[in-house]
């Protein structure tokens, strides 16, 4: 079985130990160094890499997901496996974006920690059961929803991007040299086509689907 040395970075004793105490029988995971804060961690990644590096998004002086993109650039031999208890899909991305390979969350039972370390380490990437469905979720929401604005016209999405802009029906009407009452025609349209009940349905819409 292929060695792991691993450094936790937590400012939680409680974590650090419970982790601890986790991987204690698995001799082919080697705990090095333990950090408190980003400004630790920093310094000591100067000295000494892991193979793998645990990491808390909250930290008192440093974000995780600073860190992240700085010990991915500077040391991108070095694989983060995130281990909070920020259970949102928001973090996840950030942190997958910010060059992380794993995501966890810090109710994980043992056998779930142990094979997201081996996964990671070995070059892949773990993402909890729990956030993999609602990721898988997201992504579905997000294709209707793109299905839904696909069928528009050029002229009703050009009109969407504007009303998302938090464009009046005058402005609107004046940016397109259109009447007001087409601008209005369109805006109730729209709201039919894609199944919403207001402009703020319409703006949130937009916004998921990126067409401003």
């Amino acid at each position: 079985m292929v060695h792991i040395r691993i450094d936790i970075t937590d400012d939680h004793p409680m974590v650090i130990s419970g982790i601890k105490n986790m991987l204690y029988y698995y001799k082919h995971i080697e705990i090095g160094n333990v950090y408190h804060s980003g400004k630790a961690l920093l310094e000591g990644l100067e000295k000494e890499q892991p193979d793998l590096l645990l990491l808390d998004i909250q930290l008192p002086d440093k974000s995780g997901n600073e860190l992240a993109r700085i010990i991915t650039k500077k040391y991108p031999e070095i694989r983060i496996l995130i281990l909070t208890s920020m259970d949102n899909l928001f973090h996840l991305k950030d942190m997958m974006r910010s060059g992380c390979s794993g995501y966890l969350l810090k109710t994980a039972d043992k056998e779930t920690l142990v094979t997201a370390i081996e996964e990671v380490a070995a070059g892949g990437e773990f993402i909890q059961q729990s956030l993999k469905d609602q990721l898988v979720h997201s992504v579905l929401k997000t294709k209707a929803q793109k299905d839904m604005i696909s069928p528009l016209t050029r002229r009703e999405k050009e009109i969407l991007a504007l009303i998302a802009s938090e464009m009046t029906n005058p402005e609107i009407a004046k940016k397109l040299h259109l009447s007001q009452r087409t601008v209005e025609n369109h805006r109730f349209s729209l709201m039919q086509k894609l199944n919403v009940k207001n402009t703020a349905g319409l703006t949130k819409l937009a916004l998921e689907m990126g067409v401003i």
